[in-house]
């Protein structure tokens, strides 16, 4: 298999198991990956293709302006997005936007969600914060994605969804599925009457934790 067939089939894989963990429904989110080896091009699904019908070969590699290089049909109308995170972030390697029932509960509430496990400030280094709404698929989205992403693994969309990234496909997908279980926690903590917040400095350390498990890459 060539480097493309290969990140074409573990894109094809991921977006299917995001369907199988409930991340998405139907037609609903993305998923992308860098190119082994090409900085310049990374695999991303196509567009109204319902997750349990992806193959690899429906999956397209494209360039930093979204344009087709191998494969048919139409780019996630969320590519801008993922362009933006790899172009802001020289060490993500995969990113992928899902909506989740929780997270996006919180997502279309505006509510961040702050440091209350662990495990969410070692992986996602710490709150998982919420974009400014704007329209899904555009430029604004893009950006406003990326600012609220910082240099954490995951961000909420404002009345859209969340969005996770890592340094591989399986980092990405760890944290999309942490990111929807530390928003069911939450939610629940809420409605027990305390959700307290891990304490600063137990977060500064994890923080730590989290900086120095990041791989370095150069910008395309």
């Amino acid at each position: 298999m060539s480097d493309f067939d290969v990140i074409r089939t573990a894109v094809a894989d991921a977006y299917r198991r995001c369907g199988e963990l409930s991340l998405v429904g139907g037609a609903s989110g993305n998923v992308s990956a860098r190119v082994p080896g090409r900085p310049d091009l990374f695999a991303i699904t196509p567009s109204r293709v319902p997750f349990h019908r992806v193959r690899p070969e429906d999956v397209l590699i494209v360039d930093f302006e979204v344009e087709p290089v191998e494969g048919e049909g139409i780019p996630s109308s969320e590519s801008l997005t993922h362009v933006a995170v790899y172009r802001a972030r020289p060490d993500v390697g995969a990113v992928i936007h899902t909506h989740p029932v929780y997270a996006s509960a919180f997502a279309v509430a505006g509510k961040p969600i702050p440091c209350i496990l662990d495990e969410q400030v070692v992986f996602i280094g710490g709150p998982v914060e919420v974009a400014d709404y704007a329209m899904a698929g555009t430029e604004a989205l893009a950006q406003r994605a990326v600012a609220a992403l910082g240099e954490r693994n995951a961000a909420l969309l404002r009345h859209h969804g969340a969005l996770a990234c890592g340094k591989d496909l399986e980092e990405a997908l760890a944290v999309a599925e942490l990111v929807e279980r530390v928003a069911h926690i939450y939610l629940l903590s809420l409605g027990l009457g305390q959700a307290p917040t891990l304490p600063d400095e137990v977060i500064a350390l994890e923080q730590q934790v989290f900086r120095m498990s990041r791989p370095q890459r150069s910008n395309p």
